[in-house]
């Protein structure tokens, strides 16, 4: 049986997930076959609190992706898509992240990276950029989609 981290963590992806592609008041319009796979929620531990509802947004050209403890912002750049994450940690100890994000265009274009947030402390907020994806891919999407392929809360 998952413990309560693991439980957390897989209700957090698959809801983000579902509401990251959206865009603002229209479905994601990406098929299946090009989404990354997650679990379900339905996966889920009993002991799991109630996820939040997640949110997703614009501030000029970044779109942003709240849900629960983490943010995602992806700002589309003429190398790639600057992807910036912020994850606060409301654990009672210092915890270490896994986050794995792709980034989509819903055409085609997807590029991912896997963020490390080390020992991040109790209270405290971690966070990491980079820039997903490239040129040579093609263009750059205008209007990313945002994924969570996985949000791991590793404890100490």
């Amino acid at each position: 049986m998952p413990g309560p981290r693991v439980a957390r963590a897989l209700c957090l992806m698959a809801a983000c997930v579902l509401a990251a592609g959206c865009t603002d008041g229209a479905a994601d319009t990406t098929p299946a076959s090009q989404r990354p796979a997650t679990p379900s929620a339905e996966q889920s531990s009993p002991q799991a609190r109630p996820s939040p509802v997640a949110s997703v947004h614009s501030e000029g050209h970044t779109r942003v992706l709240e849900y629960g403890d983490l943010i995602v912002r992806a700002t589309p750049e003429s190398s790639g898509v600057r992807t910036e994450i912020e994850v606060a940690n409301t654990y009672k100890q210092d915890t270490t992240y896994s986050i794995q994000i792709s980034i989509a265009d819903g055409e085609g274009w997807t590029a991912y990276n896997r963020f490390w947030l080390q020992d991040v402390p109790s209270g405290k907020t971690g966070r990491d950029e980079a820039v997903i994806g490239s040129e040579d891919m093609g263009p750059v999407p205008q209007v990313p989609k945002i994924y969570v392929d996985e949000f791991t809360p590793v404890g100490k």
